[in-house]
């Protein structure tokens, strides 16, 4: 579904990404893992093609992402970008419906399957009865799931999502995930997604990529992340430090999940 090959990226003479190498099959549930600055937005950035790498290969679909053209790559890939304030003007209908223009024409704005694919999309993440409410009235969670249904209507076999579950209450943590592990179990959807929380990747994500100064150091089972003791070395933790089974770390009488 997608293979990563070798990819360089350098903002001036600094290297965000160096030698980053990785494959996803159908179905895979990935999380990407990293301290800030590490490079995880550059390389779903650049995964997508809103970012032109400088090095190295992407293949979508047995194909390279160049060879794609925009509306051919929206069919492949569908993006959650990080959470940004819900102010668009349009309603919850309307903003998922832009998920359907790759399949759209010039003359046609959205036809009766692209509206049942929309309310099937809205009734998934829980937003049905909100789909005529203006985007700006809708707290996080919903402005998030919104996104999310966006994302599900362009029916591509690979998402990508940045952070969707930043700045969220547990509850709408949980609901999110609770909508991408249903969309990867019955739909076979390839998801990829930027997450801090260990312990939820833990709990909801298969396999993860750890990234540290620009390069993967780790892509396999989430679980060895703990097992292996992976977090020490992720983030420069001494040995003042325990991490359990479950993904929390404590330093003294200190305890705080990451």
């Amino acid at each position: 579904m997608l293979l990563v090959s070798n990819i360089y990226y350098h903002y001036q003479k600094e290297f965000v990404l160096q030698d980053v190498s990785f494959e996803l099959k159908k179905g895979d549930y990935g999380a990407i893992i990293g301290p800030n600055g590490s490079g995880k937005t550059t390389l779903l950035n650049i995964i997508s093609g809103t970012l032109k790498k400088q090095q190295g290969e992407i293949y979508i679909s047995g194909k390279k992402i160049e060879n794609y053209s925009i509306i051919e790559l929206a069919k492949q890939i569908s993006v959650v970008p990080q959470r940004s304030e819900p102010v668009y003007h349009f309603s919850v209908f309307d903003m998922v419906m832009f998920g359907r223009h790759p399949y759209q024409t010039r003359w046609n704005y959205y036809n009766p399957e692209d509206e049942a694919i929309v309310i099937d999309a809205l009734r998934k993440t829980n937003l049905l009865s909100l789909k005529d409410r203006m985007t700006s009235q809708l707290s996080g969670g919903e402005f998030q799931r919104t996104l999310i249904a966006r994302a599900i209507v362009q029916q591509a076999p690979l998402m990508l999502l940045d952070e969707p579950l930043a700045n969220l209450d547990i509850p709408h943590q949980f609901e999110i995930l609770d909508i991408l592990t249903e969309l990867n179990d019955t739909q076979q959807s390839t998801i990829l997604m930027v997450i801090h929380d260990i312990a939820l990747a833990l709990q909801t994500i298969p396999k993860s990529l750890l990234l540290k100064n620009g390069r993967l150091t780790y892509f396999g089972n989430t679980e060895n992340i703990v097992r292996q003791k992976l977090i020490f070395a992720l983030f420069d933790l001494d040995d003042s430090f325990e991490v359990d089974e479950f993904g929390n770390i404590r330093k003294g009488n200190l305890h705080k999940r990451i």
